[in-house]
């Protein structure tokens, strides 16, 4: 924010922080893209679109500056709004059609150690209150949620980190988020950024030679990480 401040200063144009929008603006809905921190984003987004419709004489302007409540494109936009691969929940359906939501994936990413701490927190909350969204019947819902009770799940990480980031940061913030919330990851798989394979099938061959350098070094890291945990108590 400091930086931010003193460019502003410096090219002589107005700086304004925006606070995230109020969740009472949505009328009883929610925001599409899950995380408390999308409330920020959605504060900014309204603010620059408030922006553009002043600054290009929009009808749309004069209806923001007499109230405080937003227009209904405005809350269609925020609660409907998708991306996918952030904050997004994908049962496998080919798992096993008998026992449906008993592998699940959750997807996001983060470039920072800041964002991964978010990463962790939407995870654990998820992962802790998951039901799946796609099956609307009362009585599959009470029996998924009975079931899985009675199971023990199992957290596994799958991890892609670019090596232009650094694991050693990155890695050990998202696990603390995480353990912080009461979710332990049993085991990690540590992915490259493209797959290896051109096609998907039970004879699919990978190639012969595969670098893997870069995956055995996030394998080291978060095994240090593990070693080092094996004395705390939780």
């Amino acid at each position: 924010m400091n930086v931010l401040k003193e460019k502003a200063s410096q090219l002589d144009v107005p700086l304004q922080v925006i606070p995230p929008l109020n969740a009472n603006m949505l009328n009883g809905l929610k925001l599409g893209l899950e995380g408390e921190h999308q409330y920020v984003n959605a504060g900014l987004a309204v603010a620059l679109c408030s922006s553009w419709l002043q600054r290009t004489g929009r009808p749309e302007a004069a209806h923001l500056e007499q109230t405080d409540s937003l227009p209904e494109q405005f809350i269609k936009g925020l609660t409907t709004a998708s991306l996918q691969g952030r904050a997004q929940i994908v049962p496998d359906r080919c798992f096993d059609a008998d026992n449906y939501g008993d592998l699940v994936f959750y997807l996001d990413g983060a470039h920072s150690p800041e964002s991964l701490e978010v990463c962790g927190k939407w995870f654990s909350q998820q992962v802790l209150s998951y039901q799946p969204q796609d099956k609307s019947s009362h009585e599959f819902v009470s029996k998924h949620l009975n079931e899985r009770v009675r199971k023990q799940t199992t957290q596994i990480l799958l991890f892609n980190c670019m090596s232009v980031r650094d694991p050693q940061v990155l890695l050990p913030r998202l696990m603390e988020s995480c353990a912080n919330h009461g979710v332990r990851f049993k085991k990690a798989l540590f992915v490259p950024n493209t797959s290896v394979y051109f096609k998907v099938g039970p004879h699919s061959v990978p190639p012969t030679e595969v670098d893997f350098s870069w995956q055995f070094a996030l394998q080291k890291i978060w095994e240090n990480i593990m070693h080092s945990n094996k004395g705390v108590k939780t």
